[in-house]
């Protein structure tokens, strides 16, 4: 998500697309909000699933 935010601003550093800020900056945020999300996830689940085997 973060590279395709920089590409879209890339672009319109080079006058080939026009992005707003409006656009963007949430989609960047949502993005790392997700990210965040999906590594406690998986933290969590690998955590669990150490517990439960047992140990020889």
């Amino acid at each position: 998500m973060i590279l395709g935010v920089a590409v879209a601003y890339g672009m319109d550093a080079a006058g080939e697309w026009d992005v707003r800020p409006e656009i963007a900056l949430p989609a960047l945020l949502c993005g790392l909000c997700v990210a965040a999300m999906t590594s406690t996830l998986s933290y969590l689940l690998r955590r669990r699933s150490r517990r439960a085997t047992p140990e020889d």
